[in-house]
């Protein structure tokens, strides 16, 4: 019985080994399947059925292959999306200094929009200045022999001045 006992024991130690050492054959990395093998360690590309028979490793739908050539084809994929990448960057690149040139061109011709509204604002107001100042200056020398009514017109042709200077210089500010 002891001779039976100590066979089975040590079958059952053999069998444990056995299926750890099919079971530490593979292991999942990033969705992708390792398998080590003797030649080396080899990657499934497809899906791993694991074996219902625990002393066997299991089956992959798809292709093994060797780790060093999954690398140098992972490496390759990887090289041309960045390639890709930076052809796409490249050309955005080149669509904003488009933009940015298209911007700063409107901006110039803001500033040179601005600075001709500037203009003819000045313009009017010394036509509108001159204007009324000859209106006034224009009155017949008889409505100015009266010195009060001609003090009262003239303060009129000052408030006239300051009111016109007051409406530009709102107009300015709220640009």
């Amino acid at each position: 019985m002891k001779k039976l006992l100590c066979i089975f024991t040590i079958g059952l130690i053999l069998f444990v080994t056995g299926i750890s050492s099919v079971r530490s054959q593979t292991q999942v990395v990033e969705g992708y399947t390792l398998v080590r093998s003797g030649t080396g360690t080899l990657v499934c590309l497809g899906r791993w059925v694991p074996s219902r028979d625990i002393a066997l490793p299991g089956v992959c739908e798809g292709q093994l292959v060797d780790i060093n050539h999954f690398n140098a084809i992972s490496s390759r994929l990887t090289s041309d999306k960045l390639d890709q990448m930076l052809l796409a960057l490249s050309s955005l690149d080149q669509k904003l200094a488009i933009n940015n040139e298209q911007i700063k061109q409107l901006i110039d011709v803001n500033v040179k929009t601005q600075t001709s509204i500037d203009e003819q604002v000045r313009q009017v107001s010394d036509l509108l200045h001159e204007t009324i100042t000859k209106q006034f200056d224009g009155l017949p020398e008889k409505i100015l022999e009266d010195e009060s009514f001609k003090k009262e017109i003239e303060k009129l042709k000052e408030d006239i001045l300051k009111e016109v200077e007051n409406i530009i210089k709102q107009n300015k500010r709220t640009k």
